[in-house]
């Protein structure tokens, strides 16, 4: 993507965000105002709270269809990055890959070592070994060849 069309559709996921939680704010202070205690007026008890109830549902439809905008704009945020921003995962993959190749290194250095050590115990176990149960007289160099 062009960067002219990148800055368009990132201003319009701006703009649908703003809009949408505009509009959450909006409907929940609507709903808050609902429930609060009302003055006597020229309506009566029963169809005010009809109209109130009515208002509420309203209301917590638009809430709710704002919130479902909030999550697919989120969706949409998401498969933009996923689809357009290669450089950035290639780049954490190269990371990623870089630290493997270090542990391996790392993994391999400390096998190397570790078979030498055991090398040289197993030299001597055998030396001891055969110094001990009165076998050929061995030198250290004739063991393990």
């Amino acid at each position: 993507m062009s960067d002219s069309k990148d800055e368009a559709l990132l201003k319009s996921f701006k703009t649908q965000l703003k809009d949408n939680v505009l509009s959450m704010l909006l409907n929940f202070e609507e709903l808050l105002k609902l429930v609060s205690p009302r003055t006597p007026g020229q309506i009566t008890n029963d169809t005010e709270q009809e109209l109130n109830a009515f208002e509420m549902q309203v209301r917590a439809g638009n809430f709710v269809r704002a919130g479902e905008a909030l999550i697919k704009l989120v969706h949409d945020v998401k498969e933009y990055q996923i689809i357009y921003d290669y450089s950035n995962i290639e780049e954490e993959m190269d990371r990623q890959s870089e630290a493997m190749h270090a542990k391996v290194t790392e993994y391999d250095q400390t096998l190397i070592k570790m078979v030498k050590d055991l090398e040289e115990e197993l030299s001597e176990l055998e030396y001891e070994y055969y110094e001990k149960s009165g076998g050929p007289d061995l030198d250290s160099k004739d063991l393990l060849v």
